[in-house]
């Protein structure tokens, strides 16, 4: 019998090297995320299909660049396969290589399931239209706590449809707490309660929300630091108003070294921030998604490969980055970091 266990011990051995391709079938570890750089465990990414285009919502209509509200009003509603069919298939094949990339990496990938028509119909009398693409906006994990987040843009509030079945399954195996926060109210009112994944950047207890006005909100950011508690400290950074979110201006690579659009930013950065090697990000390098990288460990991260200038000034300073194609994807509105939240991420609080 011993004879045979040594065996058994010896074949295990002469296995390892495939752990990373077996990586999916892997156990899943307890969810936790308590920084931005943390190394990169388990994910989830969205993804592409059944992108239906925005409708006109007046209510919201702030949030839009004025460019695209005739665009709106016109094709509002449509699936973007019929507007555009080779851009649409260009994003899903971005973002779905992004997943493959991860997988690669021995990163755990879960990707959202597509909404029945239900689903798909839900608030369609106030917005029309549909996307899964940003996992990032309507999910907030902070240390082990799973927050479905309330969105301001109503067509997106379904989201979170397609990512419940994940998120309640791993809450409910790692002894996660899982909560949802007070729905959106009818005619969504400036002063709401709102939190948008894309405005939340951790820092151990230290996180920092953006508010342009354009969606997290005050009452917001007061209802996280409330439920979070006083161990944490929620810092609000207020944005220009044509920003929509902290991710599209500031991104922390590790610590002391990050990416940020400064005339993006109206407020001092908190004490926590300052002194830090910033690498300037122009304003048109950020409006292309310039700042929103996707962070895999504190020496390493994945970013757009037509942003040359940004990738050298991260090389610059001992930094390794993947270049990956993602300019469809950014059409949308969202780069890297909006299309993937973490589910685990290994770091240390202090």
């Amino acid at each position: 019998m011993r004879i045979h266990l040594l065996a058994l011990l010896l074949a295990s051995c002469l296995l390892i090297p495939l752990a990373p391709a077996l990586a999916g079938d892997a156990p899943l570890g307890k969810i936790s995320v308590h920084h931005e750089w943390g190394k990169l465990k388990e994910v989830v990414i969205g993804r592409g299909e059944g992108l239906v285009m925005p409708g006109y919502c007046e209510a919201v209509s702030f949030i839009y660049d004025p460019q695209y509200l005739e665009k709106m009003k016109k094709t509002g509603g449509m699936p973007a396969s019929k507007i555009e069919p080779e851009l649409t298939k260009k994003v899903i094949a971005q973002i779905d290589n992004l997943a493959a990339v991860l997988s690669g990496l021995g990163v755990k990938v879960h990707r959202p399931r597509l909404l029945d028509k239900e689903q798909s119909r839900y608030l369609a009398y106030v917005q029309k239209g549909r996307m899964q693409l940003y996992a990032r906006d309507p999910m907030l994990v902070v240390g082990n706590n799973v927050i479905e987040t309330a969105l301001k843009v109503p067509m997106r509030a379904k989201e979170r449809f397609g990512l419940r079945p994940i998120l309640h399954k791993r809450a409910v195996a790692s002894g996660a707490n899982y909560v949802a926060m007070p729905p959106v109210e009818p005619g969504f009112p400036a002063d709401g309660i709102y939190i948008e994944g894309g405005d939340v950047l951790l820092n151990g207890y230290d996180i920092y929300v953006g508010n342009s006005t354009r969606a997290s909100s005050p009452a917001g950011i007061q209802w996280l630091q409330n439920y979070l508690g006083p161990q944490y400290r929620v810092h609000e950074i207020k944005l220009e108003a044509n920003w929509e979110h902290l991710d599209c201006v500031m991104a922390l690579l590790k610590p002391g070294l990050g990416l940020l659009h400064k005339k993006g930013v109206k407020s001092e950065l908190p004490e926590s921030l300052k002194g830090w090697d910033w690498i300037e990000v122009s304003e048109d390098e950020a409006r292309r998604l310039g700042a929103n990288a996707l962070v895999l460990d504190e020496t390493t991260c994945i970013m757009d490969t037509q942003h040359k200038r940004i990738i050298a000034e991260v090389r610059k300073r001992g930094h390794k980055v993947i270049e990956v194609p993602y300019d469809a994807v950014a059409t949308w509105g969202g780069a890297f970091r909006c299309s993937h939240h973490p589910l685990i991420r290994q770091s240390v609080l202090r």
